[in-house]
């Protein structure tokens, strides 16, 4: 597991660098998965789990100075545990949120401790050594390097093999309960997402989707195309009612001109 364990701390702590230096999706947990996938040697497993995982953490988003659970090492951990252990997006649905929320507590703490590097860089930049302040900068890119791997490499290592034992004693039942709870954190992750939003007049569309999934048995591929029907066919509807009312106005501008020259 060490070669494992290794390419999946450099995968994630490079995925989280990118995360905070661009966001070019990458970091993001489908393509993190995907990854991961990959790198293990079961990529189709990866993008399962990753397209699962980002359906749970679509409305995850850091605002401000606030640092959300981290999705990224969430995405990653769980994917390696799925593909690892044999046990599929089940175990992965239940490993995710515990790691990001895990991983967040030692961001917060790793963004504190490189608050010493920008004060080392405030007085590099006061005096002109800028090749000091460049290698402060990497310095606060390293600290964050170790931080990823100082969870994800033991998590991996040691882990698999634990899991693999506590899952070989858990009730069949209990496994099934995981699976049933792990099916609903999608529609969680996606209720979140309309409360961050906070536009009421989405919220049925989100229970349309819902039943067609639950009591309709529409793939996501199904979902999508009923998605894309009903969105096109408003845009039809509200740019035709637009053209109306752009219409009404310039047929009732000449009136208006008119009545303003009487006047004058």
């Amino acid at each position: 597991m060490l070669v494992e364990a290794l390419l999946v701390s450099v995968l994630a702590s490079v995925l989280s660098i990118e995360y905070m230096n661009g966001h070019f999706g990458f970091s993001r947990p489908l393509v993190a998965g995907a990854l991961t996938g990959l790198l293990l040697g079961d990529m189709t497993q990866g993008i399962i789990v990753g397209a699962s995982l980002q359906l749970i953490f679509m409305g995850i988003g850091g605002v401000g100075a606030a640092v959300p659970p981290d999705q990224t090492i969430g995405s990653v951990v769980a994917t390696a545990f799925a593909i690892l252990s044999g046990q599929g997006t089940e175990i992965a649905l239940a490993l995710a949120v515990p790691v990001a929320i895990g991983a967040q507590a030692l961001d917060i703490f790793g963004r504190t401790f490189t608050t010493v590097f920008i004060h080392m860089a405030d007085g590099f930049a006061s005096k002109g050594e800028y090749r000091k302040l460049e290698m402060a900068h990497y310095a606060g890119i390293l600290v964050h390097f170790v931080r990823v791997s100082v969870l994800v490499f033991p998590a991996i290592y040691f882990g698999v093999g634990a899991v693999e034992s506590f899952i070989a004693v858990i009730p069949e039942a209990v496994l099934r309960g995981l699976e049933v709870s792990g099916g609903l954190l999608p529609a969680v992750g996606f209720g979140m997402l309309l409360t961050m939003l906070n536009i009421p007049h989405l919220f049925p569309f989100f229970f349309i989707g819902f039943a067609l999934a639950t009591f309709g048995g529409f793939s996501t591929v199904g979902i999508t195309m009923v998605a894309v029907c009903i969105a096109l066919v408003l845009d039809y509807y509200k740019k035709g009612k637009t053209a109306d009312i752009g219409e009404q106005k310039m047929a009732s501008a000449p009136d208006e001109l008119d009545s303003l020259m009487e006047e004058r």
